[in-house]
């Protein structure tokens, strides 16, 4: 009896936060996108909350001694791809976005080069948010306040919680 609460518990715990989180990405990607291109599309929202999910399991699989560049660099290659799929699934007309005129761009003009160093501009800010997220009100690693290094060098550590 208790231990299934306790599994339940854990299960449900996880998924809203990862709900959450999703949710979350997503509506701030939207946001960002009204305000610097006035239009978004619904797609668009899917496509970084499904981003969002390395940012998360980063921390959680090999802990803050990753270096944050690193981690920006994996996110960065992952979002690019998922970008790419969803221009696959849902952009062939281009009416989501349109890199035609972009230099360095993919042979089906559905990822480019700057617009890859745009997610990754996006990862730096946003890892560290998920992990705040995660950190405050998910409760992950209570005694272990989220911090980076770059070079095995410390950069930024949050503060410890009362």
């Amino acid at each position: 009896g208790d231990f299934l609460k306790i599994i339940w518990s854990d299960y449900m715990k996880s998924f809203m936060k990862y709900l959450l989180l999703f949710c979350f990405s997503g509506y701030v990607y939207v946001c960002l996108e009204l305000l610097f291109r006035q239009r978004s599309d619904i797609t668009m929202m899917f496509c970084a909350s499904i981003c969002c999910i390395p940012m998360i399991v980063l921390n959680n699989q090999f802990t803050y001694e990753m270096d944050f560049l690193w981690q920006i660099i994996i996110c960065t290659i992952f979002c690019t791809g998922i970008e790419w799929i969803f221009g696959i699934l849902f952009n062939q007309d281009f009416h989501i976005w349109d890199y035609r005129n972009m230099p360095l761009t993919s042979p089906d003009y559905q990822v480019c080069l700057p617009f890859s160093l745009v997610w990754g501009l996006i990862s730096t800010i946003a890892i560290p948010l998920m992990d705040y997220i995660d950190y405050t009100i998910f409760d992950y690693l209570s005694d272990t306040p989220p911090y980076y290094k770059i070079f095995g060098k410390t950069v930024s550590r949050f503060k410890k919680r009362r």
